[in-house]
């Protein structure tokens, strides 16, 4: 009642009385409404009177102990805070209460986000008010604000903390509703730039942007009434989607297929949205979407992400079923994407994440809306990818730099997201999906396939897989053709079919057995109704294990049945008696297509469906070239089963063995017995080697094509095989197949000598186990020469020197060549790129021999190599990518050597361990590297698609291993780990992520010439390429890139023309017709010019916003200021907009002008014509600019004529219009005040007719709008309205200009007074107009607008006065032909 008494007086308001409503729980806004007052008002006033809230800690431990925990709300009843606000922090927004659309998805984003800021020492604030998630864990962030998600909360949170900024796109659409009105009282936003959101939301802008960078969207229009919104579906033919802004979960989203549905519909949306306009789009019938997950950093895109629908177009994102990476995708249709989304985050500047929702239909992409936030499916992506979008987002958001990631083809897995419904607890709702969101769950599971994938997501949702009997129900002509190949495949793995009866004649035309069952309540009497079991007798009985029944019409259908049908009986039954059901023709096919492919539920694979929390990464299975297995002759040392199991536990999943065995491998009998011992014992992929001796040169070649190379020993080592004999060694250059490697052990000298006979044979030579300066620097010196050498090192070469001697004692030190000294060592660390291969040398021997009195050389390496060189990854000695090279991609270059189908090892990078005394599956017992403290672990190794070692434990069972040379030499692996997809590792806290190699093309030398020096450099991939900045179409060609295997998705986009520049200029190859033109009035601008000068004018806007330079544009051009009469904001906007592109100013006004001498405007315009580029005039008659623009030589602005004309007011009016609301079609703008004398209503309204807009004139009888400019609107057919009441044109108007009372254009001060204070807006006042609209004025005011309306959203006035700054400098820019 108190609060009545102050209606439409908010003078009257005491601090009591609003301290008492705010204590009783009242919020701005309602008080606002109370006193017909806005919600700004309200919170100035309450600021003014010093009351804000207080923070105070909720008590978790019932007051025993002082409350520790960050449970933290607002209130007024409180008197002092419970904690201190430092400041710097960053805030997160979350998504708010629990509902449909929200939720889990977002505040896994929210969390996400919050971890990776305490991660880079960020101190952290949540501002969420959902109990169900984690994003409300009092541990998750520094301080947890359990309250709304509204304008006044956050303001109030923020002014309390200051924090450093507010991130807001982690929380889905509810703290992007708020962005603009954050970003009006100056909060500072993290990410990208609330008018950026606003640009995406608003629908014209968001349109006009499309249309400006030549990317399609389909055929839409803003609501203005029935009538139109019906004229529009007949022009496009329905359906027709209607659609409000700034929604989640596509609240009122409906498809309309007839006249009623569309004024059903837009009754319902107008309700929902009152704030925000109502689209309706055509709806494109049979048509697939495309969902697309990004994150970009000022614009340039890092990572991306593209998820395809399966149910056809007209299902929400949210409903839907989601495969990522994409299965049906052709590389041409993922290069357009690419590009889209490129060229859509440019023009957003997007910083941090970003969604897009596109339609494909007949090679056509179009797209549907652009989601300058987070997404449902970020979750979903990042985990199915490998790569944690949220954390990559969230450094760019505070600005950390980020190298982009190439995750588009995922880890070698396919994730699918199926939604789960609520349906059985809603009585009566019907099971069809629509363009609305009903879903209230989903299950993502991951799979080798998408059929896999699928079929494991509908079971964890409860779906059961069918025994025996299925139901269908088909509606459509066309659907029943589509199915049909489905509905054999079912009858061929043996179900039993029922149908509808129409359903079932149509199949059974086709051959198809199949029973026809009649619908529900027909009407059966007698004898028929007691034989005739209906299809509701089958449903109640539980006859059926699935029905599919597609409904009649299914694109964007309701979801609740507006009239009973037999269908919707049907499925209802299905529902209410828990049988699965399946409503979509797309989901039905993929069903049984998976169902055909596995036959039953999937078995649960570790390495597809586990992950871990650790940084576990995956590699391709490594493989090493020089291990001694010791098998035949000395088995108690090792064998090929304990020795391969070592290379497993080392991740090691391919072995080429060495022939230094007892009996050495130096002949077929030999060769025969190793072979027969391997396939026997060997639990991984295997080669064997022949020896080179002094004698059999000559008979290797015969079996030389079932060895993987020869193996010439030159210097002293644990073998029989040495040859001292040079002529020896060029036999075998002579006579063994140039197409298979020889590998030499060379010491010293020797490499030199070797080095000579490649270099005379010209033939290829790999050197083992490098461990000298010498040697390392005489293989560097020929390959600089261009000889095809390549080589290996051994780690303990690495890691150990002559100093560790000490420990390991000289006996089990003992090793050849030996371990050297500190500065051999050191020498092949600066030579690394030299060093083609990393192999163990593994020779085992074991304790008791090594510690004999002539201890045989030789250390055990199969299960240290690749703890010690991670551990070397983790101190930034190597790369994971120098790993990879040298145990991947150059071994099965050099060695010709074929794929491993669907191998791969998993690494735990973070696991730090301690080498123990010995190794667990070596027989030797023993290793040198004991005690040595390493970083990273091999957790699970998959050979050929099986599991062969998992946490410590071999799988792999003897005889596994297949001979290099029985493996097909171009096996292709369905794992994806392949040439084709190049991988960057990057640190996250989530799953496993993918590593994969690029192999190089051999071209037409021979298959094991190496191509050293061999320095692959990963991560240099192009980034995402930023289209141009183009009128209407973008030319692009697209092309794959050099990798052996194609259709990856990873192909580079090639644009042209060239790619842009960093500074945004016009668009090239238009004429605007402005160029070396006066601008005089607007009459002679088109309509063409203005969008054209508009869209130049935003670019630099955005520039001068990002501080990016334009001071190129008019670098030595001058422009002569010439004011006559007072001006600030039209002569400084135009000083700074000249200044801003590099230009100088000259300034003269009536006082420093010779017109006091008695000089003519003529005369003067002359004169300054010649010292400046172009002029810039104001004077006080209304005519003389035009006079002036006769004897002008340059060009000449029109910057007002008395009560003439103003153009350029008009100008940075319809532009301020344009940036305001997004359109200035359709609009109803209300002119208020002086119409009589004020020159910018002159202007605005004749510039206006180049639109569709209704003109309302509000004046005093005495200040009507002269009758010239209303004869000439009306000669362009718009429509105009006079008024004498302001409250009467205001509930219609979305543009409100107002204009001073100018007192200089009275004779009399009592013809002013009279007028003065006709029309004033205040709080009370504009409750009256639209909540989206805008309030301007030309400026200067009196008393016109009360000061009390300037914090409103609504008020646009300050914002038009720098509009007009960004508006002449495009102006500018064109006139000089610098744009």
């Amino acid at each position: 009642m108190e609060m009545e008494k102050c209606k439409g007086n908010p003078s009257g308001l005491t601090r009591e009385l609003v301290l008492g409503a705010k204590k009783l729980g009242f919020c701005d806004k309602q008080i606002a409404k109370c006193l017909e007052s806005t919600e700004l008002a309200i919170r100035q006033t309450r600021l003014e009177f010093g009351i804000t809230p207080f923070v105070k800690q909720i008590d978790t431990v019932a007051a025993e102990w002082p409350a520790q925990t960050n449970y933290l709300y607002l209130t007024y009843n409180a008197s002092s805070h419970d904690l201190d606000y430092p400041g710097g922090y960053t805030m997160v927004l979350g998504s708010g209460v629990y509902r449909i659309g929200s939720s889990v998805e977002f505040d896994w984003c929210a969390v996400g986000c919050i971890r990776e800021l305490r991660k880079s020492g960020k101190n952290t604030i949540m501002v969420n008010c959902n109990p169900e998630t984690v994003s409300t864990d009092y541990d998750m962030c520094d301080r947890l604000y359990f309250d709304d998600i509204s304008f006044e909360t956050v303001m109030d949170i923020y002014n309390l903390e200051n924090p450093e900024g507010i991130i807001l796109c982690m929380g889905g659409q509810l703290p992007n509703n708020i962005a603009m009105d954050l970003h009006r009282q100056s909060a500072r936003i993290l990410g990208t730039s609330p008018e950026s959101i606003d640009n995406a939301e608003n629908r014209f802008k968001f349109s006009r942007m499309l249309d400006n960078i030549g990317i399609l969207q389909p055929q839409w229009k803003e609501l203005t009434d029935i009538e139109t919104a019906i004229k529009f579906a007949e022009n496009v033919g329905y359906p027709c989607l209607v659609r409000p802004s700034y929604v989640l979960s596509g609240a009122a989203m409906n498809v309309a297929h007839t006249h009623h549905d569309l004024k059903t519909y837009l009754t319902e949306a107008s309700a929902v949205s009152k704030e925000f306009p109502v689209v309706i789009s055509k709806f494109i019938l049979e048509a697939k979407e495309i969902d697309v997950d990004a994150v970009a950093a000022d614009g340039e895109v890092l990572s991306m992400a593209v998820s395809e629908h399966v149910e056809n177009a007209g299902v929400h994102s949210g409903d839907a079923t989601l495969v990522t990476p994409p299965q049906d995708l052709n590389e041409e249709t993922l290069q357009k994407i690419k590009l889209i989304c490129c060229a859509i985050g440019r023009e957003l500047e997007v910083t941090g994440p970003f969604n897009l929702q596109l339609i494909a239909k007949d090679n056509q992409l179009k797209v549907i809306e652009t989601n300058v936030r987070v997404s449902r499916s970020f979750p979903f992506v990042s985990k199915t990818l490998g790569h944690d979008f949220i954390a990559m987002a969230t450094k760019v958001i505070i600005g950390e730099k980020v190298e982009p990631v190439k995750c588009l083809m995922g880890r070698g897995r396919v994730g699918v997201k199926v939604p789960v419904f609520s349906f059985s607890r809603l009585a009566g709702a019907d099971v069809i999906v629509g363009v609305d969101m009903a879903s209230t769950g989903e299950v993502a599971c991951f799979g080798n396939d998408r059929y896999e994938a699928y079929l494991k997501a509908l079971l964890s949702t409860g779906f059961r897989l069918p025994k025996s009997n299925i139901l269908l129900s088909i509606g459509s002509y066309k659907a029943k053709v589509e199915l049909l190949p489905t509905v054999k495949v079912l009858e061929n793995m043996g179900y039993k079919l029922y149908a509808s009866m129409g359903t079932a004649d149509f199949y059974t035309e086709h051959d198809i057995k199949i029973k026809a069952v009649q619908w529900p309540y027909e009407d059966i009497r007698g004898h028929d109704a007691r034989q005739h079991r209906s299809i509701a007798d089958y449903l109640v009985e539980n006859k059926f294990d699935l029905v599919i029944n597609l409904p009649m019409r299914n694109g964007g259908s309701r979801p609740v049945s507006s009239f009973v049908t037999q269908g919707y009986r049907t499925r209802r039954m299905a529902i209410d008696y828990s049988v699965p059901l399946i409503t979509d023709v797309k989901c039905a096919k993929i069903f049984v297509e998976a169902l055909r492919r596995i036959g039953g539920p999937p078995s649960v694979q570790s390495s597809i469906d586990c992950m871990t929390s650790r940084d576990v990464i995956q590699l391709p299975g490594l493989i090493d070239v020089h291990v001694h297995l010791r098998e035949p002759g000395a088995t108690h040392k090792e064998d090929f089963a304990s020795g391969t199991a070592s290379a497993l536990a080392g991740g090691i999943t391919m072995v080429l063995a060495m022939p230094n065995t007892n009996p050495a491998i130096v002949d077929q009998e030999s060769f025969m017995l190793a072979q027969k011992l391997a396939r026997q014992g060997a639990r991984c992929d295997y080669g064997l080697y022949l020896g080179a001796s002094s004698t059999n040169a000559a008979d290797l070649p015969s079996i030389a094509d079932n060895a993987c190379g020869l193996k010439m020993y030159l210097n002293d080592t644990y073998t029989t095989l040495r040859m001292d004999d040079v002529t020896h060694w060029m036999k075998h250059f002579e006579s063994w197949p140039s197409n298979l490697p020889i590998v030499a052990h060379a010491e010293q000298q020797t490499t030199a000598a070797i080095i000579l006979l490649t270099e005379i044979y010209r033939r290829p030579v790999h050197i083992a186990h490098v461990a000298r300066k010498e040697e390392i620097m005489i293989i560097k010196a020929a390959k600089e020469r261009g000889l095809p050498v390549t080589c290996e090192v051994a780690p303990h070469h690495l890691f150990l020197s002559d100093e560790d001697l000490k420990v390991i004692g000289q006996g089990q030190g003992q090793v050849r060549p030996m371990i050297a000294t500190l500065e051999d060592q050191q020498a092949l660390w600066d030579n690394m790129e030299i060093i083609d291969c990393f192999a163990t040398d593994h020779a085992p021997h074991t304790v008791e021999e090594k510690n004999s009195e002539k201890p045989p050389p030789g250390y055990p390496g199969l299960e240290t190599m690749l703890p010690l060189l991670l551990t070397a990854v983790s101190e930034k000695r190597l790369t994971l990518e120098e790993v990879i090279d040298r145990l991947y991609t150059n071994p099965k270059k050099i060695f010709n050597l074929p794929d491993q189908p669907n191998t791969y090892i998993e690494v735990d990078l973070d696991h730090e361990w301690t080498i123990p005394t010995a190794m667990k599956w070596t027989k030797s017992k023993w290793t040198p590297f004991a005690g040595r403290k390493v970083k990273g672990i091999v957790k699970r190794v998959v050979l050929r698609g099986e599991m062969a070692y998992v946490d410590g434990q071999v799988l792999s069972t003897p005889g596994n291993g297949i001979d290099i040379k029985l493996l097909p030499k171009h096996a292709v692996s369905t794992h994806k780990l392949t040439a084709s997809n190049v991988r960057q590792t990057v640190k996250t806290s989530m799953g496993t992520k993918a590593m994969s190699v690029s192999v190089p093309v051999t071209g037409s030398a021979p298959p094991s010439e190496p191509v050293s020096p061999l320095k692959l450099v990963f991560g240099t991939e192009p980034r995402f390429v930023n289209p141009p900045h183009v009128t209407r179409n973008l030319n692009i060609e697209t092309f794959p890139t050099d990798s052996p295997q194609q259709g990856s998705g990873d192909a580079l986009v090639k644009i042209s023309p060239n790619p842009p520049v960093s500074h945004p200029i016009g668009l090239t190859g238009y004429s605007s017709g402005m160029t070396g033109r006066h601008v005089l009035n607007v009459g002679s601008l088109s309509k063409e010019q203005l969008h054209q000068l508009f869209n130049l004018a935003h670019s630099m806007r955005v520039a001068v916003i990002k501080d990016r330079p334009l001071d190129y544009l008019l670098k030595g051009k001058v422009m002569a200021s010439i004011f006559y009469e007072v001006s600030t904001r039209t002569m400084c906007s135009f000083a700074a907009a000249m200044m801003r592109l590099g230009g100088s100013v000259i300034y003269m006004n009536e006082h420093m002008s010779s017109s006091k001498k008695g000089e003519s405007i003529r005369d003067t315009i002359a004169v300054m014509s010649s010292y400046a580029d172009v002029l810039v005039l104001r004077h006080p008659e209304p005519g003389c600019v035009e006079t002036a623009s006769r004897v002008c030589r340059k060009p000449l602005i029109n910057a007002g004529d008395g009560i003439g004309e103003h153009p350029t007011q008009a100008l940075l009016d319809i532009f301020t219009i344009r940036e305001e609301i997004g359109t200035v079609n359709g609009l109803t703008i209300t002119m208020v005040g002086d119409l009589k004398h004020g020159r910018t209503v002159h202007s605005l309204a004749r510039l206006l007719t180049l639109y569709r807009v209704t003109l309302r004139y509000v004046s005093p009888t005495c200040l009507q709008m002269p009758q010239s400019v209303v004869d000439y609107v009306s000669t362009k057919g718009i429509k105009q309205e006079v008024y004498t009441s302001l409250e009467d044109a205001l509930p219609e108007t979305d543009v409100l200009y107002m204009t001073r009372i100018q007192q200089e254009r009275f004779k009399k001060l009592q013809q002013y007074n009279e007028v003065k204070g006709s029309y004033i807006i205040t709080p009370k006042l504009m409750t009256k107009a639209k909540k989206k609209m805008v309030v301007m004025h030309p400026l200067p005011r009196v008393d016109e607008i009360n000061e009390s309306f300037d914090s409103d959203p609504r008020a646009a006035y300050f914002r038009q006065a720098e509009f007009g700054m960004y508006v002449r400098m495009a102006l500018l820019g064109l006139i000089l032909g610098k744009c």
